[in-house]
């Protein structure tokens, strides 16, 4: 009896647990792909839990076909895990694709590595997604309008998640529609949200100082007003610091530029940096990249290949990215070696112009 009782009481144990899990449950990716090459393996990397690979799949005959299991809806990238094997672009980082993945159904993502703006279409197949891709077709002055309407839906609470996942620039906006989310949502995506509010936060208290800097003085720069100092090992394991480059009687400026190898955008802008450095090396510029990469191994040898021959070190995480206010990345400083002032603060500058007027 004893015996009997115990199973009964194990069986009951599982069904309740088993009863409190998450359910996974299938869905369907698939479509074509042009610019990469058959055989290029493809992975789903999910945005909502640190960029977490959840599925993979291999081109055939152009074409691909993903079966994620998941507990619930989520914002994923489609990446090329070889940038190399995106023949039209491999400057891009391997990013083709992003998307709303939602269990059951068929999500359809076709893809055109060739056309850069095709990587801004999203998917199609789903409510969510055909929503959003309606959203990201429409001309700017519309966008807004759109984003609204669909965050008004009843249905759209995962629609206003992504609405503030991508507006880091506008924290104030970004925290109230996060308050707004119902119940079962700020609880499915707690610890999504909660990074969220961490870095609207920053946002705002980075807001606070630029406000306080442009009352003080017509001609303000963007915090920090000086380089900060830091040191991480470079590509040979050796430690370098910034105010060792920047105190090289050699150098002029430095350009402090903050990028990873899976960000499409840093990419790009690698023959720009080359460009520059082959130019004004020897007249007194230094670069000092820094890279968010996590596999050591992979960012060293991507430095090689690319001939990075500049300063390189890594730092996946640190105080550097919090003293220098970094949200986004690629984010560019130059720093002038005489003062240590930092003249420009900038996601996308333009490098040549900036540059060659320096060096006038």
């Amino acid at each position: 009896m004893k015996t009997r009782g115990l199973t009964t009481l194990l069986s009951w144990m599982i069904i309740c647990i088993s009863a409190c899990q998450p359910q996974t449950e299938y869905c369907t990716v698939k479509g074509t792909v042009e610019g990469v090459r058959d055989g290029a393996l493809l992975t789903l990397q999910d945005a909502w839990n640190k960029f977490k690979v959840i599925s993979t799949a291999t081109v055939e005959n152009g074409t691909f076909e993903f079966h994620p299991g998941i507990p619930a809806p989520t914002h994923v990238y489609l990446y090329a895990e070889n940038p190399k094997d995106v023949i039209a672009n491999p400057y891009d980082g391997g990013q083709l694709k992003d998307f709303m993945l939602e269990p059951g159904g068929t999500i359809i993502v076709d893809v055109n590595a060739a056309d850069e703006s095709d990587m801004s279409t999203g998917a199609a197949g789903t409510v969510l997604n055909d929503t959003y891709r309606t959203i990201l077709a429409a001309d700017p002055d519309s966008r807004e309008a759109l984003w609204e309407e669909a965050m008004n839906d009843l249905q759209s609470d995962l629609l206003a998640l992504l609405y503030a996942e991508n507006n880091s620039r506008e924290p104030a906006r970004a925290l109230e529609i996060l308050d707004g989310l119902s119940p079962e949502t700020a609880k499915a995506y707690k610890r999504f949200i909660s990074y969220l509010r961490k870095r609207c936060a920053r946002n705002l208290k980075a807001q606070e100082r630029e406000n306080n800097q442009e009352e003080s003085t017509e001609d303000s720069v963007l915090f920090p007003r000086h380089y900060i100092d830091f040191e991480y090992q470079d590509t040979e394991g050796k430690p370098v610091s910034l105010s060792s480059v920047v105190d090289n009687p050699a150098n002029r400026y430095v350009i402090l530029d903050f990028w990873a190898t899976w960000c499409g955008s840093c990419i790009k802008s690698i023959p720009t940096l080359k460009e520059m450095y082959g130019k004004y090396h020897d007249k007194g510029l230094e670069i000092f990249s820094i890279s968010q990469d996590s596999k050591a191994r992979e960012w060293k040898s991507f430095v090689a290949e690319n001939e990075m021959t500049w300063v390189n070190v890594l730092s996946r995480t640190g105080r550097v990215y919090k003293d220098y206010g970094i949200e986004v990345i690629p984010t560019v400083f130059i720093i002038d070696c005489k003062t240590g002032e930092i003249l420009v603060r900038d996601n996308q500058p333009d490098l040549e112009s900036l540059i060659s007027g320096l060096f006038q």
